[in-house]
């Protein structure tokens, strides 16, 4: 009755406009849809081939496979580098005891600069995927920027020439397209001691190929359905620098590997085998 009286019309004119309209006071509106809208990020795709890397976990990484990477890279020819995560390690800023008080923040954000630097030598573009320990810098911030503008900041010291090369990701995913192959890169919080467990459920989940970060494994199979490939990237981590590795432990030993995509086809590389 007071929109009637509002407009100077009876209640029943209403209820026609209201009907013509197809108003229905028990159904949510949908002529706003600005209403049901979020600001959701929408995953990096690389497009072509790449080379694949993940945990470096710096200062406490490996020079020596680190440059034969960059070595494989340029004898391939790849210019796109995705870094699966856990680039830096971030010891400093974890709530994790014991420190590794000679890999410290300082150090550690030097070392890190140094590499990036050598790295952007080599790839004209890297794609920087969240990883959980490069997520304890922007956590450290109590979450008062996002992780890729944290990661922005950790880098600017590089310059805005550098940092255009760079695409940082708040997600812990990104997709490669290589040949007519989809690739999903990704860092996920799950955690399995047994190779590929992880690896092969987000594939099953995700119909499609997939390379795992985070478990430090380093392996390649096939997903439940005996079609797409899974494989764990290993990393470019030095377990003999790594302070808590010294403690007694069920897990498995962490394995050093790194993986490129040509033409949809996966190559893995670790110390005790290839596999093309």
């Amino acid at each position: 009755m007071a929109i009637g009286k509002k407009l100077g019309v009876d209640e029943s004119s209403v209820r026609r406009g209201l009907t013509a309209i197809e108003y229905r006071r028990h159904l949510l509106p949908f002529d706003k849809p600005e209403r049901y809208e979020f600001d959701l990020d929408s995953p990096i795709e690389v497009k072509g081939d790449a080379m694949v890397v993940a945990d470096f976990h710096i200062p406490l990484y490996d020079p020596v496979w680190t440059n034969r990477m960059i070595a494989t890279a340029r004898e391939k020819g790849l210019t796109t580098l995705v870094i699966g995560g856990d680039f830096f390690n971030f010891d400093s800023l974890s709530q994790y005891d014991p420190k590794q008080t000679d890999a410290g923040l300082e150090r550690e954000w030097y070392e890190g600069l140094a590499v990036m630097r050598v790295l952007l030598e080599s790839f004209e573009r890297i794609v920087y995927v969240w990883g959980n320990h490069d997520a304890r810098m922007h956590k450290s911030l109590g979450y008062r920027m996002r992780f890729a503008t944290a990661m922005q900041m950790v880098f600017g010291k590089l310059g805005v020439e550098a940092l255009e090369k760079i695409q940082f990701t708040n997600l812990d995913h990104c997709i490669i397209w290589s040949g007519e192959e989809k690739w999903l890169v990704c860092h996920p919080a799950s955690y399995s001691r047994v190779p590929l467990n992880t690896a092969r459920a987000i594939a099953a989940k995700e119909g499609c190929n997939v390379i795992t970060a985070h478990s430090h494994h380093c392996a390649v199979g096939y997903a439940p359905n005996g079609i797409h490939v899974v494989a764990e990237a290993g990393g470019l981590f030095d377990r003999d620098k790594t302070k808590y590795l010294q403690r007694s432990t069920t897990f498995p030993t962490w394995q050093r590997g790194y993986g490129y995509l040509i033409d949809g086809r996966l190559t893995m590389i670790s110390p005790g085998w290839s596999l093309e």
